[in-house]
């Protein structure tokens, strides 16, 4: 079982696909009405409640009845494949922000769906409050499949990044200059 969790994922999913319900390309009205477009706004929407109460039994209910669901983070090891590993995940997001503390934008966003496949990615300006009462804030980029079941929409992969200082690459270097021809 995989067990590192970069930069405390705090809310990763409460940013995750909390954050895609204000995404333009659900949001955004359509010329005409698209059902499910709406199907998974209101999965997310969903996610975003759960993510919010902090209910494990709700999150996970939003998954498909799939061994092979997955989600992923940003660094090596995070990795998590079938329920069990998916649920151990979420236990360890929520010791990380406090409950009804999440907000987001996600200014950058897309999404469609075609048949029983639905798809979004989104970059999102998040904050919360970590358990020790001090205000965070951070960029989080989401992307997530969902199926059609009997059941309504259901995540198939999900997928979230924030790079933290220690996480980011560093810059490139600088070109070494052409040595000088003597005069």
């Amino acid at each position: 079982m995989k067990k590192h969790c970069t930069r405390n994922y705090r809310s990763l999913l409460a940013a995750t696909l909390a954050s895609a319900l204000t995404m333009p390309v659900w949001a955004a009205p359509a010329p005409e009405a698209d059902p499910v477009k709406e199907e998974v706004k209101a999965v997310l929407n969903q996610h975003d409640e759960a993510m919010g109460k902090q209910d494990l039994k709700a999150l996970l209910s939003l998954y498909a009845d799939d061994p092979t669901i997955a989600m992923m983070g940003t660094g090596p090891g995070e990795f998590w494949k079938g329920k069990t590993e998916v649920e151990t995940a979420y236990k360890e997001f929520l010791k990380d922000f406090k409950a009804g503390s999440l907000k987001h934008q996600c200014p950058d966003t897309s999404g469609g769906h075609q048949g029983d496949v639905a798809w979004l990615v989104a970059s999102c300006n998040m904050q919360d409050t970590a358990p020790d009462g001090k205000a965070r804030n951070y960029v989080l980029n989401v992307s997530a499949v969902l199926k059609k079941e009997k059941g309504g929409w259901k995540f198939q992969t999900l997928h979230f990044s924030n790079l933290t200082s220690g996480d980011a690459p560093p810059p490139p270097a600088a070109p070494a200059s052409a040595p000088k021809k003597a005069q």
